[in-house]
């Protein structure tokens, strides 16, 4: 989660199944959302409340490794991000979901 100029910016990644359906969702810590803004194609414009690309799971353990595995919060026995991009997954939907106040923010 970031702040900027009072937008809050959430990015939230999901495993997509070969069913097309969600297998589970992540929030990581410490992902520099403007950087995947310049190197992915999102949907909508720049600074749109929400928007999404799907990736291939080798690039999503590619961004792991480059920007880590630490979730925003931490539950116990939370699967870590490098095990969930383990499993057999189609692709991995990175969403970017920003709003003025930090709760509607998150689109769960």
């Amino acid at each position: 989660m970031q702040k900027h100029q009072g937008v809050t910016e959430l990015l939230v990644l999901s495993g997509i199944d070969q069913d097309g359906h969600i297998a589970w969702i992540f929030v990581p810590r410490g992902w520099n959302i403007a950087a995947l803004e310049q190197l992915f194609p999102f949907s909508g414009h720049a600074h749109a409340r929400r928007r999404h690309v799907l990736i291939a799971v080798p690039i999503a353990r590619e961004l792991a490794q480059r920007y880590g595995t630490r979730p925003l919060l931490e539950f116990p026995d939370t699967p870590s991000l490098h095990s969930l991009l383990s499993e057999g997954l189609a692709a991995v939907k990175l969403l970017i979901a920003r709003d003025q106040d930090t709760a509607s923010a998150m689109p769960l």
